[in-house]
């Protein structure tokens, strides 16, 4: 009788042991697919009750979103397959342990560096802390329950596997750590516009810079040479034109020279001369005057967006702060591996053959 009552309630307890886990295993995966979820809404960048500045930060270059997009669908397609392979259930845990001590991390960012939280992320938050609860309650009870009955080794074993979670927690806060960062989106914004505005050869380290203003009468004489020149450097170097406004005139022309150079490559020069005729006589040209130019070259105008304008600006000042240039006409050369210079300034220095010598002699 004694021995029927002890299987019943082994039964009894197994029983409950099931139902258990059942239960932490939907409340899981739920928090994990509500992690996903609100990880696309992130990347989406929609904002729920305020924008931060969050969505400027990254992690290892990528945008929270994005991570929180792929972690969240491998975790979860990873522990729904634990029902066939239960053997992976310990690299679920390691894996959420490493995303809480990250998520710690998250959170003193969100605190002590942009000092506005995100409800968005502290929803994900809030979901991973819930996935982690529901999976971890599978192991706590077997944890007390033999710590209660001081079954003889068992302790250590459980001890053992704490620590092991407390490393990959500490491991994920010091990934973290280290690979949060918020980059200068002006600045790679300038980068991206450079290589858009790149003509020649896309793998050559020397770069050659024209730097002209659009009511600079020498730069205009200059610029027949120039058309000369490029045919026998463009296999050769990466070049540039850059606008630099000595004259404050010259930036009303440079959103338009921007959208010829991003988008009328074939046409640049054909372009170019008509700008530079317009700029004879207009000061500050409008849409109107810029689609009747390029009808007259057989040119299909595309006008920039804002951003992409305010990048190419960015990017020509770069140039010219980065160089300590102070007028216009100058021609520069730049060897992008050796960081050797060559700058020829006015009409006497920029010739064709001072041009192809200093390319020659950067090339070695």
């Amino acid at each position: 009788m004694i021995k029927y009552k002890s299987m019943n309630m082994n039964l009894l307890f197994q029983s409950s042991e099931r139902r258990q886990f059942i239960i932490s295993f939907w409340i899981t995966t739920i928090a994990l697919i509500s992690g996903f979820v609100l990880s696309i809404l992130s990347w989406l960048e929609l904002c729920v009750e305020h924008c931060s500045a969050n969505q400027n930060y990254r992690l290892f270059g990528f945008s929270f979103g994005k991570v929180g997009i792929v972690f969240f669908f491998a975790i979860t397609i990873l522990y729904v397959y634990t029902r066939i392979k239960p053997a992976l259930l310990r690299y679920v845990g390691w894996i959420l342990a490493s995303a809480l001590g990250a998520e710690v991390m998250f959170i003193a960012v969100q605190r002590y560096q942009i000092g506005h939280w995100c409800p968005v992320c502290l929803s994900i938050a809030f979901s991973l802390v819930v996935a982690a609860l529901a999976f971890s309650s599978n192991y706590l009870r077997p944890f007390f329950k033999t710590s209660y009955n001081k079954i003889p080794g068992a302790n250590m074993k459980k001890l053992k596997k704490a620590l092991s979670t407390l490393t990959f927690f500490m491991l994920g806060f010091l990934l973290a750590f280290i690979g949060v960062s918020k980059p200068n989106l002006a600045e790679a914004a300038a980068q991206e516009m450079k290589d858009r505005l790149a003509f020649g050869s896309k793998t050559s380290p020397i770069e050659v810079y024209f730097i002209t203003d659009w009511f600079c009468p020498t730069c205009k004489s200059e610029e027949p040479m120039f058309e000369q020149v490029i045919p026998k450097i463009h296999s050769k170097v990466r070049y540039y034109f850059i606008d630099y406004p000595i004259h404050s005139k010259t930036l009303n022309f440079s959103p338009y020279n921007l959208a010829f150079m991003v988008n009328n490559k074939a046409q640049y020069f054909t372009a170019r001369n008509l700008l530079a005729k317009l700029a004879d006589t207009k000061d500050s040209p409008v849409d109107d005057d810029i689609i009747l130019l390029s009808k007259k070259g057989d040119i299909a105008f595309k006008e920039l967006s804002y951003l992409d304008v305010k990048a190419g600006l960015d990017f020509f000042d770069k140039v010219v702060n980065d160089n300590d240039l102070s007028a216009t006409p100058t021609v520069l050369i730049i060897n992008t591996k050796t960081k050797k210079t060559e700058k020829l300034e006015g009409s006497k220095d920029i010739t064709e053959k001072n041009i192809l010598d200093a390319i020659n002699k950067l090339s070695k």
